[in-house]
Order: C-alpha cells, then sequence, then structure tokens
C-alpha cells in the first residue's frame, strides 16, 4: 500500500502529562472510547503510554486513584515519523503486536496509528472501486 503515517493516522491525539492521575487518565479513555493515551512532558515529547491494559493491572493492584501516569506508563514506546512508509507502520504493529502507535512530526506529537486505522485507510485507499469506462 502506498502512503506515509500521515495519511493512517488519526489527528488530533488525546494525550496526558506524566503527572496525571489514574483517575483522570480513566477518564479521558473512557470519554473518548480510545484504549489508550500517549504520555507528553513539558516538551512535547512522548515520554511513555497507558493503555488499557496498564489501566487494569494498576487496579487490580488497588494502586490509589492518585497514582500518576509516570507510574504506570509503558516507558519505551515504539513510534513512527509522519513520512515512514504505510508498510512499515504495519509491519511494526504486527511484529511488535501493538496497537497504538505514536506519529511524531520532528519529535512531537502529531497522531496516532491503530489497527482500525490501517483498516480505515486500506478501504478508502485499496479496495476503491476503479474507474467505469465507456
Amino acid at each position: 500500500m502506498k502512503g506515509h503515517a500521515r495519511n493512517m493516522m488519526t489527528a488530533p491525539v488525546l494525550s496526558v502529562g506524566p503527572d496525571a492521575s489514574l483517575a483522570e487518565i480513566a477518564r479521558c479513555m473512557a470519554g473518548a472510547r480510545i484504549g489508550g493515551v500517549p504520555v507528553v512532558g513539558a516538551e512535547g515529547r512522548v515520554e511513555g503510554f497507558v493503555s488499557e491494559s496498564d489501566l487494569l493491572g494498576a487496579l487490580l493492584a488497588e494502586r490509589a486513584l492518585s497514582t500518576r501516569a509516570s507510574e504506570i506508563m509503558t516507558h519505551s514506546v515504539l513510534s513512527v515519523d509522519e513520512f515512514d512508509r504505510t508498510e512499515e507502520v504495519m509491519e511494526l504493529l504486527r511484529k511488535h503486536r501493538i496497537h497504538h502507535l505514536p506519529v511524531l512530526r520532528a519529535g512531537q506529537l502529531v497522531g496516532m496509528i491503530t489497527p482500525s486505522d490501517v483498516v480505515r485507510f486500506m478501504v478508502e485507499h485499496v479496495l476503491t472501486e476503479p474507474p467505469k469506462v465507456g
């Protein structure tokens, strides 16, 4: 599939700061009906990611609702540049079995790609009907 990460991504992206509480993160995710949020620091750089799984783990461990994002987030986050090719994006999602892939422009968060975004891109750009002739 020809294209770049920026053609697939959802933007703008909801994010939280490292000091966001467990309660704030849960409200954000539930309100937006999303499965995770990037944790973005003061300089706009992605510092981590809090997924539904991270949130469930914290709840099961009976962590306080005041627990900060920086305490429960996944620290090593894979990301792509907005001009990375669609094939590279799909391979990262598949190979690492991840469901959220931040898209960066000059190190700053500009979008998010999920497997649903890939399917939408495929339907809109690959499975289009050819023009009818004559």
